[in-house]
């Protein structure tokens, strides 16, 4: 599968197939507008996935982000775009 960009819940990911030899693939998600200056992302694996599927990884993750006890609470001073977009700003 080619590398490719998609735009989920006003986020930008790049999603891209590793296939390590005589191994099952794994594929790095990167949030390319994410927090700690666009450098993070996940990874998920163990069977090929469709681009479908990865999409929804993605977009799981990002609703989840700011879920209370979410991830999100590591990254205090980022906005999720949907709610920079609402009119939320950072308290901080």
């Amino acid at each position: 599968m080619e590398a490719f960009e998609v735009t989920v819940l006003g986020e930008r990911w790049r999603i891209a197939e590793r296939e390590p030899m005589g191994a099952t693939p794994a594929y790095d998600l990167d949030w390319l507008d994410g927090p700690a200056d666009g450098t993070y992302g996940f990874a998920v694996g163990g069977a090929p996935l469709t681009p479908e599927q990865l999409i929804a990884e993605a977009t799981a993750f990002v609703e989840g982000f700011s879920e209370a006890g979410g991830i999100g609470e590591d990254f205090p001073g980022f906005v999720p775009a949907r709610f920079r977009d609402a009119g939320f700003r950072d308290a901080g």
